[in-house]
């Protein structure tokens, strides 16, 4: 095969394609994992992680294809048309192999880690063989010029997906349409290796494509949901949501996890023992559970004022088929994050505070159990004000996980109300105010003439007894769990470690795939100083992404756009950094060391700049709009220096031995980051611990490892 100093279009668009629809798919089967499997950051690292270690593995095992080909072209061509049908057979897949383990509740660890790796590795390996493939085809800058357009494709897929096709297709139509894309790269490799019948295939392949979307997806919706008809099934930039009917009755599932049913008198728990102890005429605000009938609840204590917070806007069109409450009550509602309206709230805006969220299963949800905002809700209420929320709990015996889940939530709780009333049982009811709070909640309800199907004459009675309430008072504030907080985030660890008890065995699964990502890095470090240099490079810059994406969402709130925007920058950042070095020729190791100290310097400067989050609302604009973005930005232009520069300090290998070598050590690096420091340091040592172990790291690769002086080993 002849070779061009210039490569042909039809690199550029492999690459492109490669990319773009790897991000998006990374993207659709990491929402479509939390929709089955709970929406925890534990399943998004293990899914970076497991694709991250395939496509790495996939890149040696092309650069060893590379090497033997005898038709390069050919080889891309056919990789494309695997890539085509794989990217629905892999969302085929997610929905349904977790069926086989169980049905009619949530799947646990173990199930997760064995469907993750049935779905990912075959992409990630596929996606990974292309790289090297297309690595031979120019002749100088090979390793810079496929790391920066294929960090293009990234950045392409990423934004077309985050900001078009998540709001404008479902998962099917978005996976076809990359497919499609891979159909147009591959004719294009295809006519260079010099097939004449290409479009054959590629026509079964569309009509494969178009036959999963209109086919398999109504299929795997009612595989999910046996014996109920699928009313409505929507993934929102939030979540995915689902209402389901069963005779009469509605189901929301949110995620995979059941919300509510329609007529369900749980949600009398929430309201009433907290408005019952402030006069009627309350001001009243409620932040989510406003369509699940807390509203109606809400009214019969006749307040002046009822506020509704939604963080997405999808659930309130639900309201009319789940309960009709929105119009009924009178609320105002108000869509966006419900601790961003709290904080700009004038003081003393409510009388009672009730928040009806999940418990903290991920590091988003955690924000809304931290000492920072319990403080900043009693700045919102009156002076007698009420602060109500729920955490899961027992009705006899908390084992230690969720008895140190709800000791950590406690401690934050009375750094900020002197005055604080647990209700127990299956779930915990928490009550926070200034003045003193009263268990005579059934007369008052009798004088109100309010009348409740289930709390009063079946719950209340158990929640307010004087003894368990006592008792489990003596629980939660002896011991010396520390303190819920933003920047460590505790609570979230201790729901971790609640989901993996949930299946057996899953410690020692989680420990192995922490040991697994440790060795297959060991393996692709194979004693060279370049690839220890990107292996470590890999971790701290995916720790570093990690820990500032959750400082943004602490100080600032849930923004998909603005998370979109950072992965953007980092991966802007990567491609930029690899196009500059890729021109450093002899200076080659010089920008190496140059990326290194870059990199040191970025985390101390995260380092050093944690405290603006607990500063003003001028520092906390500068820190979410400025100092995070440029600090992405930053990180991702020197790994992409450092990467482009080993690659040409090791310009005597072949160009797909290189690639495949290099981008091995980088995407096991990356994923060692996520397991480790994203999954295992951050819900434990916070947002600083984990910053700290990065920079050490870095330190440590300074000190020890002869890159700047001597980096030859391949």
């Amino acid at each position: 095969m002849s070779t061009r100093a210039r490569p042909p279009y039809s690199f550029y668009l492999t690459l492109l394609a490669v990319g773009s629809s790897s991000v998006a798919l990374q993207l659709i089967l990491v929402r479509e994992f939390l929709a089955i499997f709970g929406g925890n950051e534990l399943v998004v690292g293990v899914t970076l992680g497991i694709w991250l270690l395939a496509q790495g593995a996939g890149t040696w095992l092309g650069g060893l294809a590379a090497r033997q080909a005898k038709n390069l072209w050919g080889l891309i061509h056919a990789g494309h048309l695997v890539l085509a049908i794989l990217g629905v057979a892999a969302l085929f897949a997610v929905r349904v192999l977790p069926l086989a383990w169980v049905r009619g509740s949530q799947p646990g660890f173990v199930a997760f880690l064995f469907t993750s790796l049935a779905v990912l590795v075959p992409y990630g390996l596929a996606s990974g063989v292309m790289l090297p493939l297309a690595g031979r085809i120019p002749t100088q800058g090979a390793a810079g010029r496929v790391y920066a357009w294929d960090t293009a494709g990234d950045i392409l897929g990423g934004l077309v997906f985050g900001l078009v096709l998540v709001w404008a297709l479902t998962h099917w139509q978005s996976a076809a349409a990359f497919g499609f894309l891979h159909l147009a790269a591959g004719a294009g490799a295809a006519k260079k290796a010099g097939y004449s019948r290409w479009r054959r295939a590629g026509g079964i392949l569309c009509a494969a494509l178009v036959g999963g979307s209109l086919f398999l997806a109504p299929l795997s919706r009612a595989m999910r949901f046996p014996g109920q008809e699928v009313v409505l099934w929507k993934n929102t930039r939030f979540s995915q949501l689902a209402v389901t009917r069963s005779g009469n009755q509605y189901n929301l599932w949110q995620d995979g996890v059941w919300l509510y049913s329609s007529g369900d008198p749980s949600v009398e728990n929430l309201a009433h023992p907290a408005l019952c102890q402030v006069p009627e005429g309350a001001r009243v605000l409620l932040v989510g559970g406003g369509v699940l009938g807390l509203l109606t609840e809400i009214a019969k204590h006749q307040p002046s004022r009822v506020d509704y917070v939604e963080l997405d806007p999808t659930v309130l069109a639900l309201d009319d088929l789940l309960s009709g409450s929105l119009a009924a009550s009178g609320a105002r509602v108000h869509v966006g994050d419900g601790r961003a309206f709290i904080r700009l709230a004038a003081p003393e805006s409510w009388d009672v505070i009730l928040l009806d969220l999940p418990d903290p299963d991920n590091a988003q949800l955690n924000r809304f159990y931290t000492r920072e905002f319990f403080h900043e809700a009693r700045a919102a209420l009156a002076p007698e004000g009420v602060f109500a929320f729920t955490l899961a709990g027992a009705d006899n015996y908390l084992d230690p996980r969720g008895l140190a889940l709800n000791r950590a939530v406690y401690q934050a709780l009375a750094t900020a109300f002197p005055q604080i009333l647990v209700l127990p049982g299956e779930t915990h009811h928490f009550l926070a105010s200034d003045s003193p709070l009263s268990l005579d909640i059934a007369p008052v309800l009798a004088r109100r003439r309010i009348i409740t199907r289930q709390l009063e004459p079946i719950d209340l009675p158990t929640m307010t007894d004087p003894m368990r309430v006592e008792g489990l008072a003596a629980e939660l504030s002896s011991g010396d769990e520390p303190a819920n907080a933003d920047l460590s985030p505790r609570a979230f660890g201790h729901m971790l470690d609640l989901w993996l008890a949930r299946s057996q065995g899953s410690g020692f699964w989680m420990w192995a795939t922490v040991a697994g990502v440790g060795f297959l890095s060991l393996v692709a470090w194979s004693g060279s100083a370049a690839r220890m240099t990107l292996i470590t490079t890999g971790c701290a810059g995916m720790g570093l992404e990690l820990a500032l994406i959750l400082l943004f969402q602490v100080v600032y709130g849930y923004a998909y756009t603005a998370l979109c925007l950072f992965v953007t920058l980092f991966l802007a950042g990567s491609a930029a950094g690899a196009l500059g070095a890729s021109r450093a020729g002899e200076r080659a190791g010089a920008w190496v060391r140059r990326g290194e100290w870059g990199l040191a310097l970025v985390l101390a400067t995260a380092l050093a700049c944690l405290p603006l989050a607990e500063s003003g609302p001028r520092g906390i604009l500068f820190l979410a709009w400025g100092v995070i973005p440029l600090l992405i930005l930053a990180a991702g232009a020197l790994t992409g220096i450092q990467f482009a520069a080993a690659a040409l300090l090791l310009a005597s290998r072949s160009a797909s031995s290189t690639i495949g070598g290099l981008y091995l050590a980088d995407l096991a690096g990356a994923a060692l980051g996520t397991v480790v420091l994203g999954l295992a340091a951050l819900p434990r040592l916070g947002i600083a611990g984990v910053l700290a172990i990065a920079l050490g790291l870095k330190i440590a690769n300074l000190v020890f490892n002869p890159f700047g002086r001597k980096m030859r080993g391949g």
